[in-house]
């Protein structure tokens, strides 16, 4: 009597259970991973939204979202018409970028960058990086885009207009109209303009970088036409523009290019010159004197040259306290900042 097959027996004999078993397997496991992979991303979605008060990663996130995709429906997201203006003033807010694009990538499974990149034009795309990453309060990754390094020294090499704010809408023609009409005056060539004061600003509209310059004029040592302008304090806007400026960090460095600059130099001074020094009392400015022989340090704390007692090394920035050491921080003549040891110094109202 033959033996009676096995329910297990009969489904391996014939193939086509077996076939027909594996695809609803294959399906049935494709629908649990897409299940589980929804529930994660509605997690991530929720945990992300629910952030939105307090961080501003978030509300960059889904601001940059509504600018891209403002019906709110996500199939729509190719056929919606872009909010251009929220775009880029969301990015002028933005310090983390990825911080940013890690909140967008939870809320809508979607890449921020490719997104933005296949939105914008390339150039408002690039005007949109260099909002980005000329933010001073950059985070993470690169430094923050520098248009000029403070107290470094401006000449104008063309003529741009000198403004009052940064914005370049009003190009000074007689048939323009406007309230707002912020040209000072016209840039000669070849002029010293005063010092970077550190400030910066991109003018979307016009696709222009502008920083700000300023100087005050000596209170003592004036030529007598000059007096009457003693501590006066000047500053405006001028687009950074390699076709119309000239950078320079070192007072020699723009001497030895513009050796006439040196009277305009030796009565405008940088705008923080009579400010006072963190830390330290009075409004002058404090002279650095070594008291006794000893070593100027560069930005290294590295021993750069020997001076002797009685030297004036140049004006107080700061002190620093290593835990054992106290050092000073001072900038020189040809504005270089350099380190000394506090010990061997003194420093006088």
């Amino acid at each position: 009597m033959a033996k009676k097959k096995s329910y297990s027996d009969n489904w391996l004999d014939n193939p086509k259970r077996i076939l027909v078993g594996g695809v609803v397997v294959g399906v049935g496991g494709f629908l649990l991973y897409k299940l589980g992979k929804k529930i994660v991303d509605d997690l991530k979605h929720n945990g992300t939204e629910n952030k939105a008060d307090d961080s501003p990663e978030v509300r960059q996130a889904m601001n940059f979202r509504s600018g891209i995709n403002p019906s709110g429906i996500s199939w729509m997201k190719t056929f919606d018409s872009l909010n251009y203006d929220m775009i880029m003033d969301t990015a002028k807010t933005v310090t983390n970028l990825d911080a940013v694009s890690t909140a967008y990538k939870n809320l809508y499974t979607d890449d921020l960058l490719a997104d933005l990149q296949r939105e914008l034009n390339p150039e408002n795309y690039q005007r949109l990086l260099t909002l980005i990453s000329s933010n001073a309060n950059k985070k993470g990754g690169a430094s923050p885009v520098k248009f000029a390094k403070k107290n470094g020294l401006i000449v104008s090499i063309g003529e741009a207009f000198i403004r009052s704010s940064p914005d370049a809408s009003y190009h000074g023609s007689i048939y323009e109209i406007s309230d707002k009409k912020n040209i000072i005056r016209k840039a000669k060539v070849g002029e010293f303009l005063g010092y970077a004061t550190g400030k910066q600003s991109f003018d979307l509209k016009n696709n222009v970088k502008f920083i700000e310059v300023g100087y005050v004029v000596k209170k003592d040592g004036l030529p007598a036409n000059m007096k009457s302008k003693a501590g006066m304090k000047v500053s405006y806007w001028i687009s950074s523009s390699t076709n119309y400026i000239a950078q320079f960090d070192y007072y020699n460095d723009m001497l030895t290019q513009y050796p006439n600059l040196q009277s305009e130099v030796a009565y405008r001074k940088p705008l923080d010159f009579y400010s006072g020094v963190k830390g330290v009392s009075g409004n002058q400015a404090i002279p650095v004197i070594t008291k006794r022989k000893t070593y100027v340090l560069d930005e290294k704390m590295q021993p750069l040259i020997s001076v002797q007692a009685g030297t004036l090394l140049g004006v107080y920035l700061m002190s620093l306290n290593t835990g054992t050491t106290n050092f000073v921080q001072f900038r020189t003549i040809d504005n270089t900042e350099r380190w000394v040891n506090a010990d061997s110094i003194l420093t006088k109202n």
